[in-house]
């Protein structure tokens, strides 16, 4: 009994130790911000995510401009991304860019930080024309929904790098286009 106890002690330790190195990993840069860059152009031969009942297409054309086509199940999920870029973006203010679409939906700008920790802005489709969007980085609050395993969503937000760009409609169906996705000062 007390053989196999300290046998679980041990493991659990040495699962503990692994698990913390893994939370701790910190993520390389791999290149500046830059203004001049159409961020959309990352979105390009990515697959977005989905719960499985909720269906998302995400298109990039050769013209630099993301289409995304939804429809969102109730309580479900989904998202187009744009994964591993890994810049300093702590030179700038914010990101913006063009969105038409008239959906109504309540769209999520997520970014996963250099510890991990997803970050949400929020912002609603409300323009069939196509309006301009600038979100300062200092809108994006900790996601209290979801954080990836092993993190910690205490730590301070950190641009320096950011791994990831999500955008989530978070409700209905329809044909959402974003163009000139930029960072700015």
């Amino acid at each position: 009994m007390k053989k196999s106890l300290v046998i679980t002690l041990v493991f659990l330790f040495v699962v503990g130790l692994f698990t913390t190195a893994l939370a701790a990993e910190k993520f390389e840069v791999k290149g500046q911000g830059s203004a001049d860059k159409n961020y959309i152009n990352y979105f390009a031969k990515q697959k977005p995510f989905n719960d499985g009942a909720s269906t998302i297409t995400q298109t990039v054309g050769a013209d630099g401009v993301l289409t995304i086509k939804y429809l969102l199940q109730p309580k479900g999920w989904l998202g187009a991304t744009c994964d591993q870029f890994q810049e300093d973006w702590s030179a700038f203010t914010g990101l913006q860019f063009k969105v038409a679409g008239g959906t109504k939906a309540k769209i999520r700008l997520e970014l996963y930080d250099a510890n991990g920790v997803s970050y949400e802005a929020i912002f609603i489709d409300d323009s069939t024309k196509g309006k301009l969007v600038a979100i300062p980085f200092s809108s994006f609050k900790t996601r209290t929904d979801y954080q990836p395993a092993g993190v910690d969503p205490d730590q301070p937000f950190s641009l320096v790098p950011v791994k990831t760009l999500n955008i989530s409609p978070l409700e209905g169906k329809g044909t959402i286009i974003f163009s000139e996705m930029r960072l700015y000062k």
